[in-house]
This record gives structure tokens, sequence and C-alpha cells, in this order.
């Protein structure tokens, strides 16, 4: 019988065809990472809302502060109020808008979802209600603030009034009853004097009466002024009103988000106290069972020697 024996001719080195093969193998089905497992993950739909709503009590805050900057100034004419009532009007839309959107968060909140993320976005929710909450505090009393100022230029104004009137009517009496300040009196004319058509009448400045006109036009424009005021406190008077019944409907919504927080509270220490009962009883019964190892071994012992008789019996 012969074996054969291969020769070095029919040998042949395919290294590098195999190599070849496996490159090509490589390129065919190569992996390449998938531009979205790069990417980095997509905030939900509540992450998005919630952040919205944050962005929105940050820029409110930051309005309110200018505002309660501009109403603790307290001068007596220039006190810009057409920019506190933009200012008010601004504020007041963008609390209403977020007052919406909380709502529209809360809502979004209660559909399906797992527990753990049902309760992180309540929690969420809760602090921006609280936030938000904090701003309408803050905005009510900015609003009180204004309305007591206005208040107060409201008495100065009146006073300053009752005495520029008060001055008037006392000019005129006077002028009336004393002869020597009657208008036609030809010593008070500026014109019977010889300096009457020059700048350099030592008794011009002395001998002009006051112009009543120019009293009477200033008591105009102040009662114009009063009456903007009045009508400023109205729209502030109005507005915290507004801001109280907002304010009273997120308080509630805040009590409710608190009584789920109690109740999951409640839950959770019911919870906490059927665990501990139930690692009582399975101290109880490790403690009985150790009390009757004793009692065990001699039933083991029992039964190995009925064993050992029945096989040596058969």
């Amino acid at each position: 019988m012969s074996v054969y024996t291969p020769q070095l001719t029919d040998i042949q080195d395919r290294t590098l065809e195999f190599q070849q093969c496996v490159a090509s193998f490589n390129r065919l089905n190569k992996t390449k990472p998938s531009p979205a497992a790069n990417a980095p993950p997509k905030k939900s739909e509540f992450s998005l809302r919630a952040s919205a709503v944050a962005t929105d009590i940050a820029h409110t805050l930051g309005m309110l502060s200018k505002l309660a900057m501009l109403v603790k100034k307290k001068p007596l004419f220039d006190d810009k109020p057409v920019e506190i009532a933009q200012l008010t009007n601004v504020i007041k839309q963008d609390i209403f808008r977020i007052e919406r959107a909380l709502k529209d968060l809360l809502v979004f909140t209660k559909g399906g979802a797992e527990p753990q993320a049902a309760t992180h976005s309540k929690n969420v929710v809760q602090i921006l209600s609280t936030q938000f909450k904090n701003i309408s505090g803050d905005f009510k009393t900015v609003l009180e603030t204004r309305q007591r100022n206005e208040q107060l230029n409201k008495s100065r104004q009146e006073q300053f009034l009752s005495a520029v009137s008060s001055n008037v009517v006392a000019g005129s009496a006077t002028t009336s009853e004393n002869p020597f300040m009657a208008l036609d009196n030809p010593f008070l004319s500026r014109s019977a004097t010889p300096f009457a058509d020059t700048d350099t009448s030592p008794y011009g400045d002395y001998l002009t009466l006051p112009d009543q006109s120019q009293q009477l036009m200033l008591m105009e424009e102040q009662s114009v002024y009063l009456q903007d005021r009045n009508r400023a406190v109205e729209t502030i008077e109005s507005t915290i009103n507004e801001v109280g019944n907002l304010f009273q409907q997120l308080a509630t919504m805040v009590s409710e988000q608190g009584e789920t927080i109690q109740r999951i509270d409640t839950n959770v220490e019911d919870i906490s106290m059927n665990i501990q009962g139930a690692q009582r009883e399975l101290l109880k019964y490790y403690a009985h069972i150790s009390s009757n190892r004793f009692f065990f071994l001699k039933i083991f012992a029992v039964i190995m020697v009925f064993f050992m008789c029945w096989v040596l019996v058969s």
C-alpha cells in the first residue's frame, strides 16, 4: 500500500489571495456609524415645553425687576408713566400666557407615561408653579406700591392746586378792592412812565401785575394731569384685581399638586410600613425555626433509623 506524499510543486501559497478576500469581505460588511447613533438624544416634548415655560418665567422676572426700579422712583412730574404702563401691560400678558402654558403642561403630564417619568414631570411642574406664584405675588406688590405712589402724587397735586387757586382769588380780590392797585391807575401804567418803552425802567419789575391767565393755564394743565393720574390709578386697581384672581387660581392649582404629592407620600409610607411588618414576620419565623432545630434533627435521625432497618431487612 503506497502513501501519497505531496511534492513542493503541488503546494501553492494563496496567502495573498486570502488576505484580498478578507479585505473585500470587510469592505462589503463594514458598518458605518449612523448619524442617529452619534447624535445626542433628543429632548422629549415635556422637556421642551418645560424649558420654554422656564425661559418665559426668567424673561418676565427681568421685566418685573425693571418695573420695580421705575416704581421705586418718586419724582413729582417726570415718573415715566408711559413706560410704566407699557411694562405693566406686557408683564400682565406674559403672566396670563405662562399660566395657560402651565395648565397645558399639567394636562400633558396626566397622559399615559411610566410612573417614574410621571412623578418627575409632576415635580417639575410644581417647581415651575412655585416660581410663577412668586412672580405673581411680586407683581401684585409692585402694583400696590405704584398705587400708593399715585395716591400720594394725587394728594400733593390737589394741595398745590388749592394753594394756587387761593392765591389767584386773593390777588384778584385785592386788585379790585384797592384803588391804588387798579389797572387804570396812571401811576402803575407802564405807558405813563418815561421808562415804558425802555428795558431799563427801575420800577418795571415791581409795578407789573401778575399774569392771571398764566396761572389759570397752569391750573388747567394740572387738572388734566390729575385726570391722567386718576385713570392710571383705576388701571392699576383693575390690574391688581386681575392678578389677584390669577393668584387665587394658581394657589388652587398648587394646592391640588400638593394634595397629589401628599397622597404619594402616604402611599410610600404605607409601603414602608408593610415592608417593615414583613421583615418582622420573617424574623419571627427565623427565630421559630432556630428554636426547633433540635426537633428537626430528631425527626431526621428517626427517618434514618427506619431507612437503615428497611435496607437491612430487605
